[in-house]
């Protein structure tokens, strides 16, 4: 059975088009229903009982944000993509606090964008149902998965919620924990992508569990509201307070020990007091929010004064600049971009929010000069919504920036003999951690330049040439020496765990090393 889709919006041309502009069989859903308002998709969506809902921001009697909004609390197993434009992107920012998956700008609505947030939200949903359990209004183990795992997505924790805790004697005496872990930046010899970070975020799930099981007595996976990537949750009951703080270092520790060689990753355990009884539970989680945002922002719980950005206006311009060809206009958008996020104690859900506006604004500015194909920019958006800390959001505006820049003030090659001195640095510095910049150095050229000028000129990407020259120095070691380990192999030639050794292996020689090993002896 497919997933079943009701549209909200107060234009019919915008109804009629979103019906037509995919083959909704494609994507496995349907469209049960189209309403004109939020207060008509409510009367529908208890009728209905839909998985997803596209609904525009702005309505009259009902606007989107007020239907997610109440959405999020009687049917929280809902998942919600909003319709919006780019001068709505304050109004947008308000959505996070409701769960809601995607938006999609009004001016860039085509098929693709379309296919892709349904494909998003179809993977929520099926996260959601999973998490919920099937069961509804028996005291099972499924119902109390089901509240428990909804805490951060419900922003009012009904009196149910309590009284069914409370029941189940979960409330006498808890904590919220997080392990929270930054995911490795792409480089030239670790080309991450969002498939990497979905599965070392399994692997490092099935690490952390492990850990806890064998150290509480019980705990409960709680979802994280959207815009929450880099961290695993838990609801922690009948926790003993005395102990609490030394229980959750030795976790912590054997977190960190059991990480560093399998995914190469290093939680930070982030835990609330001790609380007690049905009225600290909202307590207990807006300081797990806290924790989780001064985690972000690399600062102390005590130290923030949350506040929200105000970029909206800066999106048509950087537009208006691309299609202009105007770099001193670029640099001077990014320059409020970044003033921005470095002074302002925004949360990770809105920087997640910039980082799909900004997107947008740079996907129509290279359409409108001829250059809507080039993937150099925005394929680095793929893994925006796994950066977790606030000097990566700076880091990724300033690559940005930097990619931009290069496209409009590019001016031509120089010849081959830059990628010449590529060959010569990377073959010299085998066994080490490779770096974009360092190679662009040595060249005397920018790390953007390098980039592409490789590649034109040898017809493989840098990063795919530092890498078949790694696994070449591999098998060489593991010929001359079959007793050397895997792990001893990885990094001694600057890999930083064994699963982005094991994954570059496999794609170079089409088996994983420990295979390979084995025909070799």
């Amino acid at each position: 059975m497919g997933y079943k889709v009701i549209v909200v919006d107060d234009e019919p041309i915008i109804l009629s088009g979103i019906r037509h502009l995919i083959a909704w069989d494609e994507v496995d859903a349907e469209i049960i229903g189209c309403a004109a308002n939020g207060d008509e998709a409510y009367r529908m969506i208890q009728e209905s009982h839909p998985d997803i809902v596209i609904t525009d921001i702005r309505m009259t009697v009902m606007d989107g944000l007020a239907l997610a909004g109440r959405c999020s609390e009687e049917f929280p197993e809902i998942v919600f993509i909003i319709l919006t434009s780019l001068a709505e992107f304050s109004l947008a920012k308000e959505a996070i606090s409701y769960g809601i998956t995607d938006y999609l700008l009004k001016t860039e609505l085509d098929s693709k964008s379309l296919a892709s947030a349904m494909q998003r939200a179809e993977e929520e949903s099926d996260r959601r149902k999973d998490s919920y359990g099937k069961e509804d209004g028996e005291k099972s183990a499924a119902t109390i998965a089901h509240v428990v795992s909804s805490l951060l997505i419900m922003r009012d924790i009904t009196n149910s919620t309590k009284a069914i805790m409370e029941e189940q004697g979960l409330l006498e005496s808890y904590a919220f924990i997080a392990f929270a872990y930054s995911f490795p930046s792409p480089s030239l010899e670790t080309q991450w992508n969002t498939d990497d970070y979905r599965k070392l975020q399994e692997w490092e799930r099935d690490i952390i569990e492990k850990i806890l099981s064998s150290s509480l007595r019980s705990f409960w996976p709680v979802t994280p509201i959207s815009g929450k990537t880099g961290s695993l949750i838990y609801f922690v009951p009948d926790v003993p307070p005395a102990t609490w703080q030394a229980v959750a270092s030795r976790i912590e520790s054997k977190a960190i020990s059991a990480s560093s060689m399998v995914t190469g990753l290093t939680p930070t355990l982030l835990r609330t007091p001790v609380m007690e009884g049905r009225d600290r539970l909202k307590d207990a989680r807006d300081s797990l929010e806290l924790l989780l945002q001064a985690y972000y922002l690399e600062k102390d719980e005590n130290d923030i004064t949350p506040s929200s950005l105000d970029v909206d206006a800066v999106f048509p311009k950087i537009e208006n600049a691309i299609t202009a060809k105007d770099a001193v206009s670029c640099r001077a958008c990014f320059s409020v971009l970044r003033a921005s996020l470095s002074t302002i104690d925004h949360s990770l859900s809105q920087f997640t929010f910039l980082s799909s506006a900004l997107q947008s604004a740079i996907s129509s500015g290279l359409s409108a000069i001829g250059l809507k194909e080039e993937r150099s920019i925005l394929d680095a958006f793929e893994t925006a919504r796994f950066i977790t800390r606030r000097t990566e959001a700076l880091a990724f505006i300033d690559d940005a920036e930097s990619s931009l820049l290069e496209l409009i003030e590019s001016k031509g090659g120089t010849g081959s003999d830059v990628a010449d001195k590529a060959r010569e640095y990377v073959l010299a510095h085998i066994t080490e951690r490779i770096s974009l910049s360092d190679v662009a150095a040595y060249a005397c050229v920018s790390p953007g330049y390098m980039s592409k000028s490789f590649k034109r000129i040898m017809g493989i990407s840098l990063v795919d040439y530092i890498n078949s020259m790694k696994i070449e120095k591999s098998k060489e070691m593991m010929e001359t020496d079959p007793s050397l380990r895997i792990a001893d192999i990885a990094l001694s030639l600057g890999f930083s765990n064994i699963y982005y050794f094991s994954k570059v292996f496999r794609k170079m020689e089409g088996v994983p090393p420990t295979e390979y090993q084995k025909r070799k002896e």
